[in-house]
């Protein structure tokens, strides 16, 4: 209203207190409803030169502006509202405020309600997906470790069958070599014999027999040995320990080795068992004296937690830089994991190399 007022002064400078319409319509807005307040407009010097609204009472709000003109105040204006009044807009406004900070409240409460349902919903169904994905996961695992189980025991019956089928073939080469061939080469000794026996001394027919009866001694001494080497006979014979025995003294005749045997065997092993044995000797036997460069060997064979042990110490120059990496030794190791024992090659107390093998009462 005073700036309403100041305005009107600056039209009509010395008119305007006296244009009671204008002033009438300045001051509308707070005497009419909802407010029925009280306005008085007082000039500098004279109080009360316009006057409007209801009556006035004690326990009005009143408040006032000055009008002015440049620097200068030439009047004031005195607003009183009706406490009543002024007590149900504040009612109004303090439910209005208090409408909206229900709502407020309701939001910033329900928002992250909301968000937080929204997310544990979408957690469940992630941990859903995980559980059943993870089951899934479980039962591909379980079905690949049974057909990987089904497969190594598959491999391991093959490999069984195989170390069979070659002893077997091994036995049947060695009988064949000394039955047929070693027959073959001892008729055609005989018949030499009797063809130098029929010659004259005379004759240069002799020297050519003798030495084709030298020739025909070498052939039957290598078909010998390598009907030995195949399968000796007295592996099936006369035991394993015989079979090692015969076997290794053959050995240390040709390397110019010394020999040390402790063969204590009280019952003989079954022969798929005293098989692996006698292979895993001759295989060892045979890298001594590729590699080793020793001078001596002691073999040693006996019982040992219900099963059997083979020990082959030698006094060479130790573990070779990488073991086990030789293909005579992996055969040997696979040989004896197959008849459920175990193979280690370790360092012997002799300054060499130590070859220890443990095979189970049955394979």
């Amino acid at each position: 209203i005073a700036d309403r007022l100041t305005q009107l002064s600056e039209l009509r400078p010395r008119l305007w207190p006296y244009d009671t319409p204008r002033l009438h319509a300045i001051s509308a807005p707070v005497i009419q409803r909802p407010y029925h307040g009280h306005v008085r407009i007082d000039l500098a010097g004279r109080d009360g030169i316009f006057t409007a609204g209801g009556a006035v009472h004690p326990d009005d709000l009143t408040a006032w502006a000055p009008v002015r003109r440049g620097a200068a105040t030439i009047a004031r204006v005195e607003v009183r509202l009706p406490a009543r009044v002024a007590a149900a807009r504040t009612a109004s406004l303090w439910l209005l405020m208090g409408a909206l900070g229900v709502l407020l409240a309701a939001g910033l409460f329900l928002l992250p309600v909301g968000t937080v349902r929204r997310g544990d919903r979408n957690n469940a169904g992630l941990y859903g997906a995980l559980q059943a994905a993870n089951a899934t996961l479980e039962e591909r695992v379980l079905a690949r470790t049974a057909e990987l189980e089904a497969r190594k025991q598959q491999l391991e019956e093959l490999g069984g069958r195989l170390v069979a089928a070659q002893e077997e073939e091994r036995a049947r080469i060695s009988r064949d070599l000394h039955d047929d061939l070693g027959q073959v080469l001892t008729g055609l000794r005989l018949q030499l014999t009797a063809a130098q026996t029929a010659l004259s001394p005379e004759s240069n027919a002799g020297a050519l027999l003798q030495a084709a009866l030298q020739s025909v001694d070498d052939g039957v001494e290598q078909v010998r040995t390598l009907a030995h080497t195949l399968r000796p006979a007295a592996l099936d014979g006369l035991g394993v320990a015989s079979a090692v025995r015969d076997h290794a003294e053959r050995w240390a005749e040709r390397a110019g080795l010394t020999l040390h045997l402790d063969l204590a065997l009280h019952d003989e092993p079954p022969p798929d068992v005293a098989s692996v044995i006698f292979r895993v000797a001759q295989e060892a036997l045979t890298n001594v004296a590729r590699h080793a460069h020793a001078r001596a060997v002691h073999i040693t064979l006996g019982p040992q937690d219900d099963g059997w042990q083979l020990t082959i110490d030698d006094d060479g120059r130790g573990l070779p830089d990488q073991p086990g990496r030789g293909l005579g030794l992996v055969g040997a190791r696979e040989r004896v994991e197959q008849a459920g024992g175990y193979l280690d090659l370790e360092r012997s107390p002799q300054g060499g190399a130590r070859l220890l093998a443990w095979l189970p009462p049955a394979p």
